[in-house]
């Protein structure tokens, strides 16, 4: 290679590193930044949830001497805001917040429970159970914030180390200290997050008694339904849980029975094009649902599809339909065979409702801005899955919107509105 070549290529190796050096410094200052930015962002969610934290317990503190509605009801909403904004602030912090179920939980309980209460606390404040509740959320809230404000000082102080989630690429040469998330398992550990007594979404459900069906009557109901003999059914699946659900197959038909009875029927057929009328469909499943002695039902809606007729049906107790409580069955239009059915959401226990307030009274409680054009007697579900009696208006606004407007009929106040 002769001089000049050389030079050349030298010249060209030399400049390659340059620009090497300069995308080197260029990419290693943007991670620097990315790095910095992410810190600050850790730093800051940790100081909201010190701050949602230390909010929430000083809410809680104040409602155990509340004593006027209004404000019971205003400290309700702090505590419910308080708690949702220390959750939003838990979850983004740099670590696996799925350890620290309990103390998610117990913000969710502690927001939910301030919540269910407000309405009524409004009215009437709060009652010696429920002050004795919220004197118990307040006492853990006040430890869980004096641990975060202990855990602050130590993170300000270099006493105490925020979590990265890049530690795994740079775990060498960092310093020695305690971590925050082993600090907050550590109390995770210690926190007692049984649920309280109330109607709201994180209150205990109470469960559902097994029904008297033996397996061998399951199986008899289950060839009834299909039209075979129990011989020619095939067990699919089965579960020893509190319904000890059952899965049969028989054809194309698969049939699940449960110690209750039937819960669904499906076929797998294609249904041809549909000879029968909905009005003969409806008297098919309406037959159907005799033989299942299933006839406090109520038809609410239907839908026909050409081939398929599907009827929604409500129960019926004290004239009231209970929305959350039905059965659905679908009719093939071919044959006028039972295509689908589903009584999941049945209940076989009868609600315990209390009419206190009439329907003149319930009407009372409509804004005047809307105008009624119905009313009929219905059950809903609260937040804490009780069953509640109320007076359902279909009402119009002033523009003619539709709204629907619920009044429960144990309080005589509105419980609900769906627009």
């Amino acid at each position: 290679m002769s001089g000049k070549a050389k030079f050349i290529f030298g010249t060209y190796i030399a400049a390659a590193l340059v620009v090497l050096s300069l995308c080197c410094a260029i990419g290693y200052s943007r991670l620097r930044e990315y790095r910095q930015a992410a810190a600050y962002s850790s730093r800051a969610s940790f100081e909201t949830t010190v701050k949602a934290v230390d909010s929430m317990g000083a809410a809680l503190e104040k409602s155990l001497y509340a004593t006027d509605g209004g404000m019971c009801s205003s400290l309700c909403g702090q505590v419910y805001a308080s708690a949702s904004a220390a959750e939003a602030a838990l979850l983004s912090l740099p670590f696996e917040t799925v350890e620290l179920e309990n103390l998610a939980s117990f913000l969710n309980l502690a927001g939910d429970y301030a919540y269910s209460l407000a309405p009524q606390a409004a009215e009437n404040g709060f009652s010696q159970e429920e002050q004795e509740q919220l004197s118990a959320l307040s006492q853990q809230a006040g430890d869980f914030a004096a641990l975060l404000r202990q855990l602050q000082m130590d993170l300000n102080n270099g006493l105490a180390l925020l979590d990265s989630r890049e530690e795994q690429l740079q775990n060498v040469g960092l310093p020695e200290g305690e971590k925050i998330s082993a600090s907050l398992l550590e109390y995770e550990g210690g926190f007692d997050g049984s649920a309280f007594e109330y109607d709201g979404k994180y209150s205990l459900k109470a469960e559902t008694e097994a029904g008297d069906l033996s397996e061998e009557q399951a199986m008899e109901l289950a060839a009834r339904v299909a039209g075979v003999d129990v011989r020619e059914l095939k067990e699919e699946y089965s579960y020893s849980g509190t319904d000890g659900r059952r899965c049969y197959s028989a054809g194309d038909m698969l049939i699940c029975v449960s110690s209750r009875g039937l819960e669904s029927i499906g076929q797998s057929r294609l249904v041809s094009s549909g000879r029968l009328s909905t009005e003969k469909a409806r008297q098919k499943a309406e037959e159907f649902l005799s033989t299942l002695e299933l006839e406090e039902l109520a038809l609410i809606s239907y839908s026909d599809s050409g081939t398929i007729a599907s009827f929604n049906f409500a129960q019926v107790q004290d004239g009231a339909l209970r929305l959350n409580s039905g059965v659905k069955v679908s009719v093939a239009l071919d044959d006028g065979s039972i295509y689908a059915y589903n009584g999941e959401n049945y209940s076989y226990e009868a609600a315990e409702l209390n009419w206190d307030t009439d329907e003149e009274e319930a009407a009372a409680q409509l804004p005047e801005n809307v105008s009624s054009e119905g009313v009929r007697r219905v059950t809903i579900r609260s937040a804490g899955d009780r069953e509640l009696p109320c007076y359902e208006f279909s009402c119009l606004n002033g523009e003619g919107e539709s709204l629907k407007i619920y009044v429960n009929a144990q309080t005589g106040k509105q419980c609900r509105i769906d627009i």
